[in-house]
Protein backbone atom coordinates (compact mmCIF):
# COMPACT_ATOMS: atom_id res chain seq x y z
CA UNK A 1 0.00 0.00 0.00
CA UNK A 2 2.87 2.36 0.80
CA UNK A 3 4.34 1.93 -2.69
CA UNK A 4 0.95 2.28 -4.36
CA UNK A 5 0.16 5.48 -2.48
CA UNK A 6 3.52 7.25 -2.79
CA UNK A 7 4.93 5.82 -6.03
CA UNK A 8 1.71 5.85 -8.04
CA UNK A 9 -1.08 7.97 -6.52
CA UNK A 10 0.94 10.88 -5.07
CA UNK A 11 3.33 10.90 -8.03
CA UNK A 12 0.43 11.05 -10.49
CA UNK A 13 -2.09 13.30 -8.73
CA UNK A 14 0.01 15.35 -6.27
CA UNK A 15 -2.12 17.94 -4.44
CA UNK A 16 -5.31 16.68 -6.12
CA UNK A 17 -5.16 13.63 -3.83
CA UNK A 18 -6.14 13.66 -0.15
CA UNK A 19 -5.66 10.71 2.18
CA UNK A 20 -8.57 10.40 4.63
CA UNK A 21 -7.38 7.35 6.55
CA UNK A 22 -5.44 4.11 6.31
CA UNK A 23 -5.98 0.80 8.00
CA UNK A 24 -4.21 -2.55 7.89
CA UNK A 25 -5.30 -3.34 4.35
CA UNK A 26 -7.10 -0.24 3.10
CA UNK A 27 -6.73 3.37 2.06
CA UNK A 28 -9.49 5.94 1.80
CA UNK A 29 -8.60 8.64 -0.74
CA UNK A 30 -10.23 11.60 -2.42
CA UNK A 31 -8.83 12.26 -5.88
CA UNK A 32 -10.13 15.43 -7.52
CA UNK A 33 -10.31 14.65 -11.23
CA UNK A 34 -13.28 14.56 -13.63
CA UNK A 35 -13.37 10.77 -14.17
CA UNK A 36 -11.14 8.53 -12.07
CA UNK A 37 -12.37 5.36 -13.77
CA UNK A 38 -11.38 6.70 -17.18
CA UNK A 39 -8.01 7.80 -15.82
CA UNK A 40 -7.22 4.42 -14.25
CA UNK A 41 -7.11 2.70 -17.64
CA UNK A 42 -3.32 2.95 -17.67
CA UNK A 43 -2.98 1.31 -14.26
CA UNK A 44 -5.02 -1.83 -14.73
CA UNK A 45 -2.06 -3.97 -13.64
CA UNK A 46 -2.34 -2.35 -10.15
CA UNK A 47 -6.07 -2.93 -9.71
CA UNK A 48 -8.57 -5.71 -9.08
CA UNK A 49 -11.72 -4.70 -10.96
CA UNK A 50 -13.60 -7.97 -10.46
CA UNK A 51 -16.31 -6.17 -8.44
CA UNK A 52 -17.14 -3.74 -11.28
CA UNK A 53 -20.38 -4.23 -13.17
CA UNK A 54 -19.81 -6.85 -15.87
CA UNK A 55 -20.82 -4.35 -18.57
CA UNK A 56 -18.13 -1.87 -17.48
CA UNK A 57 -15.18 -1.61 -19.88
CA UNK A 58 -12.66 -2.17 -17.05
CA UNK A 59 -14.33 -5.27 -15.63
CA UNK A 60 -11.79 -8.08 -15.40
CA UNK A 61 -11.15 -11.14 -13.25
CA UNK A 62 -7.43 -11.19 -14.12
CA UNK A 63 -6.34 -9.77 -10.73
CA UNK A 64 -9.19 -11.32 -8.71
CA UNK A 65 -8.01 -11.77 -5.11
CA UNK A 66 -4.36 -11.12 -6.03
CA UNK A 67 -2.47 -9.79 -3.00
CA UNK A 68 -1.36 -6.18 -3.34
CA UNK A 69 -3.90 -5.20 -6.01
CA UNK A 70 -6.14 -2.26 -5.16
CA UNK A 71 -9.91 -2.69 -5.25
CA UNK A 72 -12.64 -0.07 -5.12
CA UNK A 73 -15.06 -0.75 -2.30
CA UNK A 74 -17.91 0.69 -4.35
CA UNK A 75 -17.01 -1.10 -7.58
CA UNK A 76 -17.61 0.92 -10.73
CA UNK A 77 -20.06 3.28 -8.99
CA UNK A 78 -18.30 6.42 -7.72
CA UNK A 79 -19.14 7.54 -4.18
CA UNK A 80 -21.09 10.79 -3.87
CA UNK A 81 -20.40 11.49 -0.19
CA UNK A 82 -18.13 10.21 2.58
CA UNK A 83 -18.47 10.56 6.34
CA UNK A 84 -15.67 9.17 8.48
CA UNK A 85 -15.88 9.12 12.26
CA UNK A 86 -12.90 6.89 12.90
CA UNK A 87 -10.92 3.94 11.60
CA UNK A 88 -13.28 1.34 10.17
CA UNK A 89 -16.24 3.55 11.08
CA UNK A 90 -17.44 5.34 7.98
CA UNK A 91 -20.26 5.69 5.51
CA UNK A 92 -20.11 5.98 1.71
CA UNK A 93 -23.13 7.21 -0.18
CA UNK A 94 -23.35 6.05 -3.80
CA UNK A 95 -25.86 6.51 -6.59
CA UNK A 96 -27.40 3.09 -6.04
CA UNK A 97 -26.73 2.34 -2.37
CA UNK A 98 -25.45 3.43 1.02
CA UNK A 99 -22.52 1.47 2.43
CA UNK A 100 -21.81 1.66 6.16
CA UNK A 101 -18.91 0.09 8.01
CA UNK A 102 -18.19 0.00 11.71
CA UNK A 103 -15.68 -1.93 13.74
CA UNK A 104 -17.00 -4.07 16.55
Amino acid sequence: MYRFYYDYVKARYGKKCKLFFTYTDSLCLEIEIPDLYCDMGGAMDLCDTSNFETEHSFYSTRNYRVLGKMKSETGSVPPLAFVGLGTKMYSLSCKKSLRKRSKG
